[in-house]
């Protein structure tokens, strides 16, 4: 096998200060568990290499079905090689054998190496090499790959690092899974802070209760839906919490206000905050709990070139580092596709998806297909589809159509949508006149809080309606 080139021993690097808790319990100092990494990544692909073939640098290889520290030992061993990690999900397997033409070697789980069709091709000098490629979620659109450069992920380490003040020895579990980005680069941030880290392979909502309750872990990184069930489950625990858990970084989707307040109730520590995307990794985070919709401040060396105060505009950030994904050539400008509104404070809230492709309960919708069925519908002036987070099930969504009209007939109104041929709304709502910005475009955080608020009336609605 190869050698690596120097950005891929500097990811390396990055874990040197790191322990690693293992499912036993047991702590191992980032050496020891890089050396047998190493060790398992020649013995995988011995057999190639006897066959006249090995692993070059540059290489992208395919990981799937695999988590935890598992996966990570695979990821350690390809940089010790300068090989890219290509990461698929197990719940992406149909995707990842469409990624044949992507890689040149594949390696399932604890099964040996399969080699891919592209093993002996020559690579070009790349300028910004990828260090770790993975999916997008496929919210808005059909997951794609995400290459992040080997700078973009240095950075991002020490980005977390900085705006969520981890700390050297500290105990922390990092519960989202790493085959994503939002917990991949969590795990590095706590890495460069030289932290003791648990990657379970599984999340176990009671084990991770009751641990976080015993007061175990200092640091938590989680989904929304994860806090949500180890809340659920603590409630179930007749163990008094001990004050332990100084910080919990929830990322991945939204956290809403009633979600943020039982956290703190059960575990006595905030919800933080985190923003990103595949492509760029975190973007935005605080540490502290903050309103629903507020991502707060953007991280250390990443400047938001729009909105500008007072407007709502697409999210565009200037991340100081190229996005492989996006233009050729790589570009650090990132337009998000997120409409968004800067608060005075500096922090921003996040008003939706620009193109109208709505994340319901993880599907995609077209919200502009609705709304423009309804804009059909006599009375009808305007429409706007929204995505809510359900009060009863902070982490479900339901789809809101909120009209703008008088006199607008219900029936009318529910037979033209159903007509349309588009995605049938759980709720429908009018008012008179829409909240409005000063470019005038309607308000869309005014009319969810509209909604919310019950000032937008409710109509009767036909039977897919509850």
């Amino acid at each position: 096998m190869g050698l690596p080139e120097t950005g891929f021993t500097a990811l390396s690097e990055t874990f040197s200060e790191a322990c690693l808790e293992e499912s036993s319990g047991a702590v191992v100092g980032f050496a020891s568990f890089q050396a047998a990494a190493s060790r398992a990544t020649a013995a995988a692909f011995a057999t190639q290499d006897a066959r006249g073939q090995c692993l070059e640098p540059g290489a992208p290889v395919l990981l799937a079905e695999d988590s935890g520290l598992s996966l990570l030992s695979k990821i350690v061993g390809l940089w010790d090689v300068g090989a890219v990690p290509l990461i698929a999900p197990t719940s992406a397997s149909p995707i990842s054998a469409a990624l044949t033409d992507q890689i040149d070697w594949r390696w399932d789980g604890e099964r040996r190496v399969l080699l891919g069709e592209h093993a002996s091709r020559i690579r070009p000098n790349d300028p910004e090499p990828a260090g770790i490629i993975h999916l997008t979620s496929g919210s808005t659109r059909a997951p794609k790959l995400a290459p992040r450069s080997i700078k973009s992920l240095l950075d991002e380490a020490a980005r977390y690092r900085a705006r969520y003040g981890l700390r050297a020895g500290e105990h922390a579990l990092v519960a989202a899974p790493i085959g994503h980005s939002f917990g991949f680069g969590a795990l590095l941030g706590l890495a460069a802070s030289g932290a003791t880290i648990a990657v379970p392979p599984v999340f176990n909502a009671r084990r991770l209760a009751r641990a976080l309750l015993a007061g175990r872990y200092a640091a938590v990184i989680l989904t929304a839906p994860m806090a949500r069930l180890l809340a659920a489950a603590a409630r179930r625990i007749d163990l008094p919490a001990i004050p332990g858990l100084r910080l919990a970084i929830a990322g991945a989707g939204p956290v809403s206000d009633a979600l943020s307040d039982d956290f703190v109730a059960t575990f006595g520590c905030p919800l933080g905050r985190n923003y990103g995307c595949s492509e760029t990794g975190a973007t935005f985070g605080e540490a502290a709990a903050l309103p629903g919709g507020v991502i707060g401040r953007p991280f250390d060396g990443i400047r938001v070139l729009s909105p500008s105060g007072g407007e709502t505009a697409e999210l565009v950030l200037d991340l100081g580092h190229a996005v492989l994904a996006a233009t050729e050539p790589p570009l650090s400008v990132w337009r998000s596709g997120d409409n968004a509104y800067r608060l005075p404070d500096g922090t921003i809230r996040l008003l939706g998806r620009r193109d109208a492709r709505l994340k319901v309960n993880g599907r995609s919708i077209d919200g502009d297909r609705l709304a423009n069925a309804a804009r059909a519908a006599p009375g009808v002036t305007d429409a706007i589809a929204l995505v809510l987070q359900a009060p009863s099930a902070p982490d479900r969504d339901y789809l809101v159509l909120v009209c703008e009209g008088d006199g607008i007939a219900p029936d009318q109104l529910a037979a033209t949508i159903a007509g349309g041929g588009g995605p049938m709304p759980h709720k429908i709502a009018t008012l008179k006149r829409f909240p409005r910005t000063a470019a005038g475009k309607p308000d869309h955080a005014a009319l969810g809080a509209a909604m919310v608020s019950g000032k937008a009336r409710r109509i009767a609605c036909p039977p897919w309606i509850k």
